[in-house]
């Protein structure tokens, strides 16, 4: 089952993918470009509670993000992939927040990537997609980050700078403004998580 989650990010969302489940994280309610089936939140960036939707209520003084709990719940619906809405713009530690929640959709066996005005950012991870191929057209510009520590990537294709046999850490930018040198890009994951994150523009 595929599920979308809608982040309140303060921007307009990418036209929409079909998907079986729609979450609603609060604030992103009033933009929302399809019916949600859940709305997620404490209803403070909402104005409140829509009254025509079923609701996931938190308190205010959670320890957690709207999306966090968004993901846990797509995940006891038996999702097995996410589609994200709101990733990045607005506040930086929000982005940075809302990445962490796409890690953690990797780690509990769900597929995930965001749709973003500029960018589609893919989630990549040893145990759940460990052969990634994309397909992108020749020159898009792409690039790929390691996240929550070092991913290791070999048996690259279709790229300008080689991308094999090579391990990723957080502390270098190696990964970064790679192109696509064929139709499609392929790589694979051998180890740890990582983002692969493509040129909408292009």
């Amino acid at each position: 089952m595929k599920a979308a989650i809608y982040l309140n990010c303060g921007l307009p969302f990418a036209p929409p993918e079909p998907a079986d489940f729609v979450i609603c994280c609060d604030g992103a309610y009033s933009s929302c470009p399809v019916r949600p089936d859940l709305f997620v939140g404490d209803g403070d960036s909402a104005g409140g509670f829509p009254s025509d939707v079923p609701v996931l209520s938190h308190d205010s003084h959670k320890n957690f993000t709207d999306g966090e709990s968004a993901v846990h719940f797509a995940r006891e619906k038996r999702a097995d992939e996410i589609v994200f809405y709101g990733v990045t713009g607005g506040r930086y530690d929000h982005t940075l927040g809302n990445l962490a929640v796409m890690h953690l959709a990797l780690d509990l066996g769900m597929r995930c990537k965001a749709v973003e005005g500029d960018c589609v950012i893919h989630g990549l991870s040893a145990a759940l997609t460990p052969l990634f191929e994309l397909r992108t057209g020749r020159g898009v510009t792409f690039s790929v980050v390691p996240h929550g520590g070092s991913a290791v990537i070999t048996d690259a294709k279709g790229t300008e700078y080689p991308l094999d046999d090579l391990t990723l850490t957080p502390a270098d930018t190696r990964g970064i403004s790679n192109v696509s040198a064929a139709e499609s890009v392929s790589l694979r994951v051998v180890r740890g998580t990582a983002f692969l994150i493509v040129d909408a523009h292009a």
